[in-house]
């Protein structure tokens, strides 16, 4: 839709020509998902859609997430090392680096990593010692990689990769008293308040990110298309990085971890428009607080 009306909001475009451009069946009722998410309107009886201007931000939002590589890389790399950590506590191995593509951790704001980011960031997690395996010509992906034991302390610590090699003595940061109103994108319900006390020196603005992400989440349940025990682990998630976010002195590794715990538990519905977007938010704001 995006393409197609060049930024007129006000252009309509008919469901059956989607679903010829993407080729997906049941458009109809994808298209009522995003109407309720607020990213578009029914223009008409008929099968007729406008994008909102909510809608345009959501995609220019993605498309620039997209863009930035050094998150995509960041992302990819501890999205491996959580990977091969779940092997490893499962007593397995895969028997090639390329059973990545399959995982839940292998789309970055809902695009898939390429062959070559990943056996780039192989590469990287390998030089540092992260990771290790075997290689052989015929193929450019490692066989049977496994983490190091440095590999499993990166994984428990619960910080990006790039923090875990580059360790830093975090500063007491100033007491923070501050009200920021739900941003334009909570379209999609509720408006949230955000008032904290934080004394942790993480940005406040990334604790609203969280809290926004932990709204959004629990807001698009109904039309999410989980089913009900998937939903109430996300109604779970989702309460508790919002009061952890809301804390006096939230816990940077726990925030991390519960968001990615909610980004795994909306993995199911990661394919379809809306929890592509409900999860691409969970990764940028997951992104902002491992700075």
């Amino acid at each position: 839709m995006y393409d197609q009306v060049r930024r007129d909001i006000h252009r309509n475009v008919e469901v059956p020509a989607l679903s010829a451009t993407g080729g997906t069946e049941g458009m109809s009722e994808v298209a009522r998902r995003l109407v309720d998410f607020g990213v578009c309107r029914f223009a008409s009886m008929a099968d007729d859609l406008n994008i909102t201007q909510f809608g345009l931000d959501v995609v220019d939002d993605l498309r620039r997430q997209r863009g930035d590589r050094p998150a995509r890389a960041a992302e990819l790399r501890l999205g491996l090392i959580q990977w091969l950590y779940g092997h490893y506590l499962d007593r397995t191995a895969p028997q090639i680096a390329e059973e990545f593509l399959t995982s839940d951790r292998s789309y970055f704001a809902g695009q898939p990593f390429s062959t070559a980011e990943i056996v780039q960031a192989l590469g990287y997690l390998n030089e540092k010692g992260l990771v290790e395996g075997r290689s052989i010509d015929q193929s450019v992906h490692l066989i049977q990689p496994r983490l190091t034991a440095k590999g499993v302390d990166c994984a428990e610590s619960g910080k990006p990769v790039s923090e875990f090699l580059n360790p830093s003595q975090a500063p007491n940061g100033p007491t923070f008293h501050v009200k920021i109103d739900g941003s334009q994108n909570v379209a999609v319900g509720t408006q949230s308040n955000f008032t904290q006390n934080n004394t942790s020196g993480i940005d406040p603005a990334v604790l609203a990110q969280l809290v926004h992400f932990a709204t959004v989440a629990r807001q698009s349940l109904p039309s999410s298309g989980l089913d009900e025990q998937q939903q109430v682990v996300v109604e779970q998630l989702s309460q508790e990085l919002e009061q952890e976010a809301a804390s006096d002195g939230p816990d940077r590794g726990r925030l991390r971890r519960l968001g990615d715990r909610l980004v795994e538990a909306l993995a199911p519905a990661a394919g379809t428009a809306l929890g592509g977007m409900v999860t691409a938010l969970g990764q940028q704001a997951i992104a902002a607080i491992s700075g």
